[in-house]
């Protein structure tokens, strides 16, 4: 057990050497609002204010072998693409991040430009209309239903079995308005609930 144990432990310290994604519900916390952009470098502080200490800091290469593990919500190293979950807004330009997936530690960054910082529905329209979307793999069924209108009990258009593409068209609130390729090829549109009202996710981009 005690080697097992260790071995487990080397494991989860070892690099990333593969692209990351959210696939399950619990992948996305329930407090995160959006996503921060990451560059070559990040810069973790204490405080919203750079006075404060530092806490952390990254030198990123995008290279699979030497990014760290557990940091980022979606990461692409072909793309150099990081993308970190936001859970807090501060002045000026600060965003507090979770920069340990598996402690849930966490620490604030300033951002460099407005698109650094993606609150969902931004994050959403972008890469979800871009790429369209996908569903969780442990989304429950009833929550894979294609509704009339953006509300829980308006009717349902049609319950979704075996999903082959989501085409998103717009985010509004906790909906999407969408249009799925189902198993019989068959173009349907709706309303579907990418997100419940106590913050779990059931559909994300299905960036590429």
């Amino acid at each position: 057990m005690k080697k097992f144990l260790i071995m487990l432990a080397i494991f989860i310290a070892l690099p990333v050497f593969a692209d990351t994604m959210p696939f399950y519900v619990e992948s996305v916390p329930k407090e995160a609002i959006g996503v921060y952009q990451a560059g070559k470098e990040i810069v973790l502080y204490s405080e919203p204010e750079l006075k404060s200490n530092v806490i952390k800091r990254f030198e990123l290469t995008y290279k699979a072998d030497s990014m760290p593990g557990n940091v980022f919500a979606v990461l692409l190293n072909d793309k150099e693409l990081g993308l970190m979950y936001v859970t807090d807004i501060g002045d000026d330009g600060w965003v507090e991040v979770i920069y340990d997936k598996q402690t849930g530690a966490r620490g604030w960054v300033l951002t460099e430009d407005r698109m650094q910082f993606l609150p969902w529905i931004n994050f959403y329209n972008l890469y979800g209309r871009k790429y369209g979307m996908r569903v969780m793999k442990d989304t429950p069924k009833n929550m894979l239903v294609l509704r009339a209108k953006s509300e829980d009990l308006s009717q349902p258009v049609s319950k979704l079995n075996h999903i082959k593409k989501i085409k998103l068209t717009k985010v509004q609130g906790n909906w999407a308005l969408v249009t799925v390729q189902d198993l019989d090829e068959m173009p349907k549109t709706g309303f579907l609930q990418w997100r419940d009202g106590e913050g779990r996710v059931y559909a994300f981009p299905d960036i590429k």
